[in-house]
C-alpha cells in the first residue's frame, strides 16, 4: 500500500509558531474540552435531580407512613403507661399497707359505753374521730384508750362543745396520726 502523504497548500502563518499563538492554540483545545467536561457534569447533576427528587418523594411517603403507625399506636401506649402507674401505686400501697378496717374494729372496741362516734375520717397517716359522749369520764377514758393504743400518736383533743339543741352530753373531734410502719431495711433515726 502506498502511503499516504499529504500536502499542505497553505502558506503557514509566523503567528501560529510565536509564543501567543501557540497559547490560544492551547487554550482553545484545552478550552473546548473543559467546556465538554462540564456540559456533561451539568446534564449529569440535571438528570441525577430526577433521581433525588423520587427518593425524597418516596421518604415522604415512608415518613407519613410512619407517623400514622405512631400515632395509632399513641393511644395503646399511653393507656399501657397510665396502667404501668396505676400499678406502681398499688404496688406501693399494698407494701404500705395499714388496713384501715382493723384498725377501725380496734378503735371500736376502745369505746366506753357512754360514747359513741358519728363520723370517722381516715386519711394517708391521720385519722379524725368525731362523736358525743354523755359523761366527761366516758370522753376521758377514750382519751386514755386511745393515747395507749399502740398503732397511734400525737392523740389530741381539738374540739369539745355541749351538744346541741338541749341534748345531753358534749360533742368532741380527737385528731390523731397513724404510726408509720416499719419496712425491710429501714433504720431508725
Amino acid at each position: 500500500m502506498p502511503q499516504d502523504k499529504r500536502i499542505n497548500l497553505l502558506p503557514k502563518d509566523k503567528f501560529e509558531s510565536s509564543t501567543l499563538g501557540r497559547f490560544l492554540k492551547w487554550s482553545t483545545s484545552t478550552g473546548r474540552a473543559i467546556v465538554v467536561l462540564t456540559e456533561f457534569v451539568v446534564i449529569c447533576a440535571f438528570l441525577s435531580r430526577f433521581y433525588f427528587d423520587t427518593r425524597l418523594a418516596n421518604l415522604f411517603d415512608e415518613i407519613n407512613q410512619k407517623k400514622a403507625i405512631v400515632a395509632s399506636a399513641a393511644a395503646f401506649e399511653e393507656d399501657f403507661r397510665r396502667t404501668q402507674e396505676k400499678i406502681q401505686v398499688i404496688k406501693v400501697l399494698l407494701t404500705q399497707e395499714s388496713k384501715p378496717s382493723v384498725l377501725i374494729s380496734e378503735i371500736s372496741q376502745l369505746l366506753p359505753l357512754d360514747v359513741s362516734l358519728t363520723a370517722l375520717n381516715l386519711e394517708e397517716k391521720d385519722i379524725t374521730l368525731s362523736g358525743y359522749t354523755f359523761t366527761e369520764n366516758g370522753l376521758r377514758l377514750f382519751w386514755i384508750s386511745l393515747n395507749q393504743y399502740p398503732e397511734l400518736e400525737e392523740v389530741t383533743l381539738t374540739n369539745i362543745s355541749s351538744r346541741k339543741e338541749g341534748m345531753p352530753g358534749l360533742d368532741f373531734v380527737i385528731k390523731a396520726t397513724i404510726k408509720a410502719k416499719k419496712t425491710v431495711g429501714e433504720t431508725k433515726k
